[in-house]
């Protein structure tokens, strides 16, 4: 009996710290403030992954100025080893970030960096086309309580439906 419970020790011992990532949305904000929230739930395959994504962003745009704006979507990022790693790739965005949770599942940590084009000047006649850019940036995330659901961009945010490739208005937050 002292084997067998030696043995399993040591098991439990060599395979470290068990991740242990909570169903649920973590909430939090980028390096420049922005807001940012990943939802935590299992996938179609039942398993955990980071299956909805809301970015809030702050670009500054080659030739002056800046966009500020966001996008939310659904992904399916499978969480291996306490991180997950996504991106919206698509005409008006992308969006590239990273995840590692803590061990006990309440926090998790990342970055995240942002390309979008605006035309310049934004109106009726605008003259050219910039490329607008944050720079690839930390961001902290605590689970929250309650349901399992990305928050909503914000208010007049366009969102992106990848899988049926068109783009819907929101009227959240």
């Amino acid at each position: 009996m002292t084997r067998i419970l030696t043995a399993a020790a040591f098991a439990v011992a060599i395979a470290g710290p068990a991740a242990a990532q909570v169903a649920g949305t973590y909430a939090g904000t980028s390096a420049d403030g922005s807001p940012v929230s990943f939802t935590v739930s299992l996938d179609n395959n039942n398993e955990l992954a980071v299956t909805g994504d809301s970015v809030d962003f702050s670009t500054n745009c080659k030739g002056g100025g800046n966009n500020d704006g966001g996008w939310g979507w659904g992904t399916d990022s499978v969480i291996a080893k306490g991180k997950a790693a996504g991106n919206l790739e698509f005409p008006y965005a992308t969006i590239i970030w990273t995840l590692k949770f803590s061990t006990d599942g309440q926090s998790a940590t990342g970055t995240v960096s942002t390309v979008v084009p605006t035309l310049a000047p934004v109106g009726a006649k605008p003259k050219k086309a910039q490329i607008c850019k944050s720079a690839k940036q930390a961001m902290t995330l605590t689970l929250q309580s309650g349901d399992a659901h990305a928050a909503p961009a914000y208010n007049g945010a366009v969102v992106y439906l990848g899988h049926a490739g068109r783009a819907a208005a929101v009227t959240g937050r």
